[in-house]
């Protein structure tokens, strides 16, 4: 089947793949069981690690799909061969990002270690290449031996005086902390050590870590020691926890960690969760489309005809676009950024990634085609780079099958 652009007679091939039913509330019609099928793919009975091949395709994403019959400590490796840089992302059967990462694995491989309820689970591995990735997929349990060492493991705190993870040589973020006297946050800058703080009312918080030379990982635990949760890699090498859910009144303790193994200044800030700004931020990294009520510019193109040629003034933060397709075909769009790194991400009109490209065919311009159904559509353009900003040619165009 050849593809024409309405009005010219320019024909492409189109890649063609094998449909399967919607998988993982949409993330996919396309994907592989680990096992070969269904029955095979428990992750929680397996003797033996799934260890996988496969190819992240341009502008688009390899799924693996497994299940859990009990609660289970999962553990996800996908790393590129020879080279490359993966990032990856899991998601339960409706389609929540139940865990993602990227780098956590050393030399750019990406590793996920969580523990999961039983269900469906799917692995998305996507790549910042701009071809075709080759990638080693590994999933497991924790207790199963990986080709890769795990995480360094995590060492107790020692309790040789004061009250729980309060130790003589505890660096103090704050004590008996309310809601008001937080205000713009509390920071502290040394090297890796072990902070901590007490509060006197329940309190969301954001815990983070941050270095220019290092690569910081942040562990919350309470007073017992008990670990309450931890993250590597939240913004660049950069560590962040988010505790959405409130933590109730007493003493906790933040460790902090350089994986590079140097003795780095670090920052630790600790600061009310804000999930308004958490909103905001997500939405300006087109992690997901914004909804009517979301307080992002969205500009409506109109209906995709034929072509749609415009310059955009972009950012770091994405720039939304809206437009309609209405008929099925082959739609491409180009990001043409003039010595800027551009990026597109692409949303069906209930907000699921159907596309995204970074690093066409073209260097650091972004090219992506994909097939689409009529509907609407809503694109966030945005530039890599912190601060980055400049002109963008935004090119999209409409093909139909050619008679």
């Amino acid at each position: 089947m050849r593809y024409i652009l309405l009005g010219t007679a320019l024909a492409v091939t189109p890649v063609t793949a094998v449909a399967q039913t919607t998988i993982c509330g949409g993330i996919s019609m396309v994907g592989e069981w680990v096992g070969g099928d269904e029955a095979s793919s428990d992750v929680s009975t397996t003797p033996d690690l799934f260890d996988l091949e496969g190819q992240v395709p341009i502008a688009g994403h390899l799924v693996r799909m497994f299940t859990l019959s009990t609660p289970t400590d999962v553990r996800v490796d996908v790393a590129a061969v020879p080279a490359g840089d993966p990032y990856i992302a899991l998601y339960d059967a409706e389609g929540a990002e139940v865990a993602a990462d990227d780098d956590s694995g050393g030399n750019f491989g990406s590793r996920v270690q969580a523990t999961l309820e039983p269900g469906s689970y799917c692995l998305a591995a996507r790549s910042y290449e701009s071809g075709v990735t080759d990638v080693s997929v590994q999933i497991g349990r924790s207790d199963q031996t990986f080709p890769t060492a795990a995480a360094p493991p995590v060492t107790p705190l020692q309790m040789t005086g004061g009250t729980g993870c309060f130790q003589p040589d505890t660096a103090m973020l704050g004590r008996d902390l309310l809601r008001g006297n937080l205000g713009d946050g509390l920071e502290a800058v040394g090297l890796p050590a072990t902070y901590g703080f007490s509060l006197a009312e329940e309190l969301s918080l954001s815990i983070s870590a941050s270095s220019d030379a290092g690569d910081p990982v942040i562990r919350l635990r309470d007073t017992g020691g008990t670990l309450l949760a931890e993250n590597d890699d939240f913004d660049g090498l950069n560590s962040r926890i988010d505790m959405t859910a409130p933590l109730a009144p007493g003493e906790y303790c933040v460790e902090v960690e350089d994986y590079n193994g140097g003795q780095n200044q670090m920052t630790v800030t600790l600061d009310l969760f804000d999930a308004a700004a958490e909103r905001l931020r997500r939405l300006n990294n087109a992690e997901f489309a914004p909804t009517p009520e979301d307080a992002v510019s969205v500009t409506d193109l109109g209906t995709l005809s034929t072509s749609i040629l415009r310059d955009v003034d972009v950012s770091s933060s994405a720039q939304w676009f809206r437009f309609d397709m209405p008929e099925g075909g082959l739609f491409v769009a180009e990001a043409i950024g003039n010595g800027s790194d551009p990026s597109i991400i692409l949303f069906d009109r209930v907000g699921r990634r159907v596309g995204e490209n970074d690093d066409g065919p073209n260097g650091l311009d972004s090219f992506l085609v994909t097939r689409m159904m009529p509907g609407n559509y809503t694109m966030a353009v945005r530039l890599f780079g912190e601060g980055a900003r400049g002109n963008v040619r935004l090119l999209m165009e409409r093909y139909v099958p050619a008679e």
